[in-house]
């Protein structure tokens, strides 16, 4: 019987080997494929964490000076009269000083001062420091209606009548001299430790985008 294979070649022609992809090696191992490099990603350099501590910092000189300026006032009125008669001034002014810090017109006010100079740090991030100079004054405000309202919760406002509340708001808190003192720090605080945030800052945007 004869062979279709020799009789007729032509039908019978062996297939074209197939070369294996680029990159396959033997039983389909991939080998080694050469890609592109992906494009670096920019670091974005932030001051926040930095301007956090610092605004933290500064929440606690606030809060230590306060407390001095306590003294000092409690001094002042043991000085000008404002003591019982034979009142020892060192009692005198310990026990005024103590009952001022327990009140919510210190503590408060500090807490208060602390937060707002911290948000202020991060939202100013890398910016100059006459933008802490410029906003610092809405710390100090914002401080301040906080003392007002700290007094307020110290006398029970809501124990008075509306006028009496009034009174005591303008003629018992409003212009009292340690509610003056904070406003005064938290008006000079961000002013000079914005400063120290500023300068890191400035580093911060003179400096080279990093790439990882």
């Amino acid at each position: 019987m004869s062979d279709p294979t020799t009789e007729h070649p032509e039908f019978f022609k062996p297939a074209p080997e197939e070369e294996p992809p680029a990159g396959v090696g033997f039983a389909g191992v991939t080998g080694s494929v050469t890609t592109e490099d992906a494009p670096a990603v920019e670091a974005v350099l932030s001051n926040r964490t930095t301007g956090a501590v610092v605004a933290l910092i500064g929440g606690v000189v606030f809060t230590v000076l306060y407390a001095l300026a306590a003294w000092g006032y409690s001094a002042a009125a043991w000085l000008y009269g404002d003591s019982a008669e034979g009142t020892e001034a060192a009692i005198f002014i310990q026990d005024r000083t103590l009952a001022f810090l327990t009140t919510p017109v210190f503590w408060l006010t500090s807490i208060a001062f602390t937060l707002y100079f911290v948000i202020l740090a991060v939202l100013i991030n890398k910016g100059h420091w006459r933008t802490f100079v410029l906003w610092g004054l809405v710390v100090a405000i914002l401080t301040y209606a906080t003392a007002i309202g700290a007094g307020l919760l110290t006398v029970r406002a809501w124990t008075l009548t509306f006028s009496e509340a009034i009174e005591f708001m303008w003629h018992g808190i409003a212009f009292n001299p340690l509610v003056l003192v904070a406003v005064v720090l938290s008006r000079e605080i961000p002013i000079w430790f914005g400063g120290w945030i500023a300068v890191k800052g400035r580093k911060l945007r003179d400096a080279p985008e990093v790439a990882e």
